[in-house]
């Protein structure tokens, strides 16, 4: 109970204490005609005190009622507290080979000199093609302008366990987008590509899942996704993990499948919410014949009943659409509705928010 509450209460019991005594003396006074003795005058001064302390305890509770509200309007006006972010250091890498230890230079000397940009392409529900989300990228400057791609050095870093460093700098890049978006983007989704690696690797999970928590108000607006063959060979321990991110609040995608009989009902337990199949595959599907487009519906069904959503990805040309419309595809993704482009080009402007 808060120091208003008990002032409240305080005074009330006192305002009823002193009308308790004003009755007695009322009656007494008449008992005696009115013939005020020197008790009568004493306990008139009491009662007159008892109210006067009475209403000094309701003016306390105002202003314990004021000082709340004041509270409450500097709380409000006050700048948010800066999100933490996560340590990171890209280490040398030590018995690689001499191939791979010149890309990991190369990384590092990217990150240690901020030449990491996101780059985001749309994903647009269909057949309207309206932009609901986006799946981000990461770009990495050499020091001579080249651009360091992932096909470039993701392998080299997932074997020299270095993987996680760049997860982290992604994720940190996702949530300044998403903090930044301009107000037409700023309710979709962002998919970031994430290594198993990095959820296996204790010291970058520890990290990774800080930074989770210091953004728990994202959490429905991020989405991370896995391949295909990293969710079939997942180590008990990154399963584990990967409910660990769950229970937070984030869903999981996964992209890169090569097969539709998967247990789709188990991934949805472990909150994977998004099946990404590549348009290639399904339209080489349904244009097998009978059997085929029946392996397509089928493998929609067992989606939809699973509260999954199917993303058609690499949709490349115009000609794909009506193959495409005709399987009753949701939403799609590919240079035909939109190539990656770096992330700064759907934030506002970080000098306008803070003048804001």
């Amino acid at each position: 109970m808060n120091f208003r509450q008990k002032s409240s209460r305080y005074s009330g019991a006192v305002l009823f204490t002193a009308g308790i005594a004003g009755a007695i003396l009322l009656i007494a006074s008449i008992a005696t005609g009115f013939e005020l003795e020197i008790e009568i005058w004493l306990a008139t001064a009491l009662v007159v005190s008892i109210i006067l302390h009475a209403r000094a305890g309701f003016a306390l509770s105002r202003a314990q009622q004021e000082l709340e509200m004041l509270r409450g309007l500097v709380d409000k006006f006050q700048p948010a507290k800066k999100k933490a972010q996560p340590e990171l250091a890209f280490e040398p890498a030590t018995d690689v080979n001499e191939s791979d230890a010149t890309i990991l230079g190369e990384v590092q000397d990217a990150i240690e000199n901020d030449r990491i940009d996101l780059y985001l392409q749309p994903i647009v529900s269909l057949p309207q093609r309206k932009l609901r989300c986006y799946e981000a990228f990461s770009r990495l400057r050499k020091a001579d302008g080249d651009v360091l791609r992932p096909v470039d050095y993701i392998d080299a870093a997932e074997r020299a366990n270095r993987i996680g460093v760049i997860d982290n700098m992604i994720l940190l890049r996702a949530v300044q987008a998403l903090r930044q978006f301009d107000p037409i983007n700023n309710q979709h989704r962002i998919f970031c590509n994430l290594s198993p690696a990095t959820i296996f690797d204790h010291d970058f999970f520890t990290r990774f899942t800080d930074y989770l928590d210091a953004n728990e108000d994202l959490a429905h607006r991020l989405v991370f996704e896995f391949t295909y063959p990293a969710v079939e060979m997942m180590h008990e321990r990154v399963r584990t993990n990967l409910e660990s991110i769950a229970k937070r609040g984030y869903a999981f995608s996964v992209d890169h499948i090569r097969r539709f009989d998967h247990d789709w009902a188990a991934l949805r337990q472990k909150n994977f919410r998004f099946v990404k199949a590549s348009s290639a595959m399904l339209l080489a599907e349904s244009n097998a014949g009978e059997e085929g487009r029946k392996r397509v519906h089928q493998f929609k069904q067992a989606l939809y009943d699973n509260g999954i959503d199917l993303i058609v990805e690499k949709i490349e040309y115009e000609s794909q659409m009506p193959h495409i419309l005709e399987l009753g595809i949701d939403y799609g993704q590919g240079a035909l509705f939109g190539v990656p482009q770096v992330a700064t080009q759907f934030m506002t402007d970080p000098a306008q928010d803070e003048a804001a």
